[in-house]
């Protein structure tokens, strides 16, 4: 702001001196002093104009839910980057429980999952959903959407049926037929959560090189080569699978910009494992940290979501139970240490996100039906409880345009 009001300063008195110069020593005493009078009110609106358009900027953002009734919806609401403060600006219920969205890289398209189908749409110049098709899940239970970073493909994890469905994604976004699927199979120690493969998550390396699905189920991360394009799709033979530790129940994951850290969040266990990733896509373990305190012996705990900040030093977890965030600073080779954990107003936070700038978290309270803000310290990762901001039924999941 210092610099927006210096750069102001400078214009009024550049105005100030060109009338003097020009006009003003010509002038009758009124006259000089009903142009001074003039001079000083532009200025001081034009300060105004610059201060209101700063201080105006906002960020849209979209909300998944996990309602599955007839008004169930994508949310799309605006973030004042000034004052923290949401506003809903309007509601897409074309798809029955949109829960996990994903944007394209080129943020024209916006895809989600619900009801066995994943639905896409096409993203206005005004940020508004206009539907356009929609594919079957090839799978039951879709819980996640992604995209590859060319933009031409989308990945599917179906939880309740186990398994990974690709597609083609058309010029105009539309989203093809499937492509490839896959049934896993597998179980794991944990009987009533790992009696069978339940695919979580999918998503590509930053360089669009390999595709990782969890599956929680059994413990796995599934590897595979992706084509430059992101398309054709084959099991990495360097490494057709992570084995994580039994039990643990991987959930979601994190590749770091750099594309040689990659960091999986273990539901079951409430564990962060930070992990190293070679030049042929194999992942490797380095160290598990956990999520919530050691000695907590309240409501049984899952975690849920992971996302690093945009400057790529701290990577955050979310706790359903314990109801927390956990923020970690990205040290050497991948080494992390908890900075900051964070409860007030949080309850069954299925996710959250950070805006682009780095400024504001929001949290999607699954269980009170609301958004929460914080703010986030760039430089130490911490974070500072903001506001309780506005009713969303049944948030899970927050994705930034």
């Amino acid at each position: 702001m210092f610099f927006v009001n210096r750069s102001v300063y400078i214009i009024q008195n550049n105005i100030k001196n060109a009338f003097c110069a020009a006009f003003l020593f010509k002038l009758p005493y009124e006259i000089k002093k009903f142009m001074k009078k003039l001079v000083t009110i532009f200025a001081l609106l034009l300060t105004g104009l610059v201060s209101v358009s700063f201080q105006d900027k906002t960020v849209a953002f979209y909300i998944g839910t996990q309602d599955k009734g007839a008004n169930s919806s994508v949310s799309l609401c605006e973030l004042n980057m000034s004052t923290g403060q949401i506003t809903l600006i309007d509601t897409f219920n074309n798809c029955v429980g949109p829960g996990y969205v994903a944007i394209s890289p080129n943020k024209k398209n916006l895809y989600t999952v619900g009801g066995d189908k994943i639905v896409a749409f096409a993203i206005g110049g005004d940020k508004k959903l206009t539907y356009l098709n929609s594919e079957s899940s090839a799978g039951a239970g879709p819980c996640h959407v992604s995209v590859h970073s060319s933009g031409k493909t989308a990945y599917v994890a179906n939880y309740g049926g186990g398994s990974f469905t690709a597609y083609d994604l058309q010029a105009d976004g539309k989203v093809t037929a499937p492509t490839y699927t896959e049934q896993f199979t597998g179980t794991g120690p944990n009987a009533k959560r790992q009696e069978k493969a339940h695919a979580h998550f999918a998503t590509a390396s930053p360089d669009g090189k390999y595709v990782y699905v969890t599956d929680l189920g059994s413990d796995k991360i599934m590897n595979y080569v992706a084509d430059n394009k992101g398309g054709a799709l084959k099991p990495n033979p360097a490494q057709p699978f992570f084995s994580g530790k039994p039990g643990a129940g991987p959930r979601h994951l994190i590749i770091h910009p750099s594309g040689k850290s990659l960091f999986l969040l273990n539901e079951l266990e409430a564990t962060l494992t930070s992990c190293t990733i070679d030049k042929n896509g194999v992942i490797k373990a380095v160290n598990t940290y956990p999520t919530i305190p050691r000695d907590y012996a309240g409501p049984s705990n899952t975690s849920s979501a992971i996302h690093l900040h945009p400057n790529g030093k701290f990577v955050y977890v979310s706790n359903r139970g314990h109801n927390s965030i956990s923020g970690f600073k990205i040290g050497a080779n991948g080494a992390l240490e908890m900075v900051d954990q964070q409860t007030k107003s949080i309850s069954t936070p299925r996710d959250f996100n950070i805006d682009p700038s780095g400024k504001f978290m929001i949290v999607a309270n699954q269980t009170t039906d609301n958004l929460v803000v914080y703010d986030v310290d760039a430089a130490t990762g911490k974070l500072a409880f903001k506001s309780e901001s506005i009713a969303v039924k049944a948030p899970i999941c927050v994705a930034f345009l």
